[in-house]
């Protein structure tokens, strides 16, 4: 199991079934990120298959030679309930066909950087938000066929340390169409694409695990 301790965004579909990006997983605690420092006791931890060539070598503090990122989800099992009035929402999990297409428009939530705020301590992470992005085709070598994504024009928002394993919604409503694994940079591209585990070419994964 790759194990890592962090604050971050994560996907709840249930009151007590967490979906989030591998990397974060760990079994001490789950933080939900707010300033409270509510934390979430988990009581098991599935990771996908095809994620776990990269968890084996972590573990044995072996370079990873290549990012698995459309495998990097988990499924995360909370020992209690969450209270679901307190600003926490369930998520539905999308249809098999629900594949966004490249310049679909979508949204992502996560506490990362934000260049558009002001406010020093809001800009640089720690207040969940939510903002505007765009479906773009892979134009570099991906695994696991991953959904690329990158910032909306003029929208200083992109996942960053503290976005990871965050949704990716075709509405604030939902369904959660993806996780965030990690950001690429190209050099024939200005910003940073970000790749994201697609749940709905892993819903056979997800729904046998919650």
């Amino acid at each position: 199991m790759c194990v890592c301790v962090c604050v971050c965004a994560g996907g709840l579909h249930r009151s007590n079934v967490d979906i989030r990006r591998v990397f974060q997983v760990s079994f001490l605690t789950l933080r939900n990120g707010d300033q409270q420092g509510i934390h979430h006791q988990p009581s098991g931890v599935v990771v996908a298959p095809g994620y776990m060539p990269s968890c084996m070598s972590a573990r044995q503090r072996r370079p990873i030679k290549q990012t698995l990122s459309g495998f990097d989800i988990a499924i995360v099992s909370l020992a209690q309930l969450v209270n679901l009035q307190t600003g926490i929402r369930v998520l539905s999990l999308p249809q098999p066909t629900d594949i966004p297409r490249p310049g679909t428009p979508v949204f992502i939530v996560g506490y990362g950087r934000d260049d558009n705020d002001r406010d020093p301590q809001r800009k640089n992470g720690g207040i969940l938000k939510k903002g505007r992005a765009t479906i773009m085709e892979c134009r570099h070598a991906t695994n696991g066929d991953p959904i690329c994504v990158k910032s909306g024009q003029n929208f200083g928002q992109l996942p960053a340390p503290g976005d990871s394993g965050g949704p990716l919604l075709p509405s604030p409503q939902g369904p959660v169409l993806g996780v965030v694994s990690h950001g690429v940079t190209l050099p024939n591209l200005p910003d940073i694409i970000v790749e994201y585990a697609s749940v709905a070419r892993m819903l056979d994964f997800v729904r046998s695990n919650i």
